[in-house]
């Protein structure tokens, strides 16, 4: 029987059980850390996507209609409504900015045109999502004579 025993003390080659849970809850630990951090970094970049789309919304809006009211012969306004060379008419419905009453840019919270003698300022306003800031955007056309 002592043979037996000091056999038993002298093969310790293997791993335990506690040796084996502690190796698997380092590894599990890891594995969540590394999850975690890449799911933040995905929910950030698809926030910053949505941002940068909604500024593009708006710039693109205001370069269209600015690039046709510098094109233009005559330009008019009325109650937040462009009238270019009384064919074209720029209006915002339910948040779409319309042109002619086909959608032209959607998720537009404000659409703003002020006429002057020689100049028309137009400012424009994307509807913000998911807690993200609303982009606000302006320009002054100085109108040929």
């Amino acid at each position: 029987m002592e043979k037996f025993v000091g056999f038993i003390k002298k093969n310790e080659k293997g791993i335990t059980l506690i040796e084996l849970l502690a190796a698997l809850a380092l590894v599990s630990m890891v594995i969540l850390l590394a999850s975690s951090v890449q799911l933040f970094g995905q929910k950030q970049v698809n926030n910053q996507t949505n941002e940068i789309q909604n500024q593009s919304n708006v710039r693109l809006a205001l370069n269209i209609v600015t690039k046709e009211i510098r094109k233009a012969s005559n330009v008019s306004v009325t109650n937040n409504v462009l009238t270019i060379n009384n064919t074209d008419i720029y209006k915002l419905e339910n948040n779409i900015l319309k042109k002619n009453n086909e959608p032209l840019i959607s998720n537009i919270q404000s659409f703003t045109i002020t006429k002057t003698e020689d100049k028309v300022t137009i400012t424009i306003t994307n509807t913000p999502s998911n807690n993200q800031p609303k982009t606000t955007l302006s320009a002054t056309i100085y109108l040929r004579k």
